[in-house]
Parts: structure tokens; sequence; C-alpha cells
């Protein structure tokens, strides 16, 4: 292998790290909006929580009364829920995937425990 060769692809194997690294920075520190919702269907296909407490990614515990919404800030794609319930029922634990291009979304606790499709919606304000 001659030495344009090598320097050749040296630059191409750095220039493919340099990609990958970028990729990597960009899914993993994309921030999304995230309105978590408490809110029953009017069909009845679901009933909202009476009380429960809930856990993004290990951070803060934020209370949740029947028909609260609450707004979070999470950094990156996946998003892992952990639910307590005031009344003492087994605790729940979920992993959510967010949409990549969408930067707000809402997910309805009480949809999500019902396993009704899908929990996760986009958002938008307009």
């Amino acid at each position: 292998m001659s030495r344009q060769h090598r320097i050749f692809a040296i630059r191409g194997g750095l220039i493919l790290c340099y990609l990958l690294l970028a990729l990597a920075m960009f899914l993993t520190g994309r921030t999304h909006t995230l309105l978590l919702d408490n809110k029953g269907s009017q069909e009845g296909m679901y009933t909202a929580v009476k009380g429960m407490t809930v856990r993004v990614n290990g951070g803060d515990s934020e209370e949740m009364l029947r028909n609260d919404r609450i707004l979070l800030t999470v950094k990156g794609q996946r998003i892992r829920l952990e639910v307590e319930f005031f009344d003492g029922s087994p605790s729940q634990e979920f992993t959510l995937k967010i949409p990549l291009f969408q930067d707000t979304v809402l997910l309805s606790v009480p949809k999500l425990l019902a396993g009704v499709e899908p929990a996760l919606e986009a958002f938008s304000t307009d």
C-alpha cells in the first residue's frame, strides 16, 4: 500500500468517526417536551387515576391527581416512566420511545395503564 493510499484511508476513517460521533450526539442530546396527562376518556374506555406519583428517567417525583397535566423536558429518544399509586396498588414501570423529529408529545398515563394505543401522541398548539 502506497503512502498516499494510507493517508487517504486514515482521512476517510477520521471523517467516518466524526460523522458517527455527530450522529450519536444528535440522537442522545436531542430534547423533547413531554406532557404527562391524567385524563379519562369521554367514551369510558379508560378512567383517570385518582392519585399517583410519576418519575421520568429517574428524575424527581411529581404528584398527579385526576385531570392533571405536567410538562417535562426530557433528553434522548427513550424514556422510562415509573408510576406509584396513592391507593397502594403495585407500582408499574414503562419504557417508551419518542419519535425522533417530534418536539412535543403527549403521554396519556391512563391510556398507557389500560393498554390503549396510542398512549404517546404528537402534540401541537396549532
